[in-house]
């Protein structure tokens, strides 16, 4: 069952999120009507038939918005539904081959805080990894600080409560997969999901909005 999650604001609107069957999708209530405000777009980098149980491995990109990153993938495929095996940050240049046994994923070198997951085994086989060259370089900090803040600004601009912005923000990072558990989960308490800097940069964007003399309900 998805999540939904009742949003408190004052006045009379009334907001509530929810996640998609899928996990590819957020929706807002926001007085009885929805709206998709936050999706996951994929594309596929290679695929591999591993010729065992009905399963399959693929490397993808997962783009979930402008405040999170591009996280590339490894996942597996099969009749019980998809298991993500390791996630990077960034556009990481990646392969993966199957000797009938084994896993290998080929990656490039990375800051180990742009290193999310890389599990040694999936549905009962082993997983190697090998480290071959340097990667493209993730997105620059600065341009998600801007996309941040432009979210907080925009959002407020709109109407929206800084409760609805932060778990949005929160939702795009746990579904991307560049997320750490001590940072909390989008439909539970604060902390919302989101990184410390990129909640920051949210919340500067919502100041920035009201120091205009700007300041909706």
């Amino acid at each position: 069952m998805p999540a939904v999650v009742e949003i408190a604001a004052a006045g009379p609107d009334q907001y509530s999120l929810r996640e998609s069957a899928d996990g590819r999708s957020l929706v807002l209530n926001w007085n009885g009507t929805d709206t998709v405000i936050g999706h996951c777009g994929e594309r596929l980098l290679q695929w591999v038939d591993l010729r065992r149980d009905g399963l399959s491995a693929s490397v993808i990109e997962r783009n979930c918005g402008a405040t999170v990153d591009y996280a590339t993938q490894v996942v597996v495929d099969g009749p019980q539904g998809r298991r993500t095996v390791a996630v990077f940050q960034g556009r990481a240049r990646l392969g993966i081959a199957w000797d009938g046994r084994r896993l290998q994923v080929n990656r490039p070198w990375l800051p180990p805080d742009k290193v999310f997951r890389e599990q040694g085994s999936v549905a009962g086989f082993g997983v190697d990894y090998a480290v071959l060259g340097l990667s493209a370089l993730p997105t620059a900090q600065h341009t998600l600080d801007d996309s941040n803040r432009g979210w907080g600004a925009h959002g407020r601009s709109v109407g929206l409560p800084e409760e609805v912005l932060l778990r949005w923000a929160g939702w795009a990072q746990q579904a991307s997969g560049l997320y750490r558990a001590e940072w909390g989960r989008w439909d539970r308490q604060a902390p919302y999901g989101d990184d410390q800097q990129g909640s920051e940069r949210i919340r500067e964007g919502m100041r920035d909005y009201a120091s205009n003399g700007d300041s909706p309900g």
